[in-house]
């Protein structure tokens, strides 16, 4: 027997409390979701003596990568 469930009611609007929040004009913030954690990507490094050499170096949002997007920030 087939028994359908209601609709769950829609989430409450998340607060933009980052957004708003005082930062120094340095701090980088993501334009998307107005997170402030990122993760440093580096692609096409080489590895010489325990250290990496040359490769570009990104910085990503982490909570948009979470969600499976990846966003440049710097």
């Amino acid at each position: 027997m087939l028994h359908l469930v209601p609709d769950a009611p829609p989430p409450d609007k998340p607060k933009t409390r980052t957004s708003r929040a005082s930062k120094p004009a340095d701090m980088l913030q993501c334009p998307r979701c107005q997170g402030r954690e990122f993760i440093e990507t580096v692609i096409g490094a080489m590895l010489q003596a325990r250290t990496l050499k040359g490769g570009t170096r990104q910085f990503v949002c982490f909570g948009c990568m979470l969600k499976g997007e990846r966003i440049v920030v710097a």
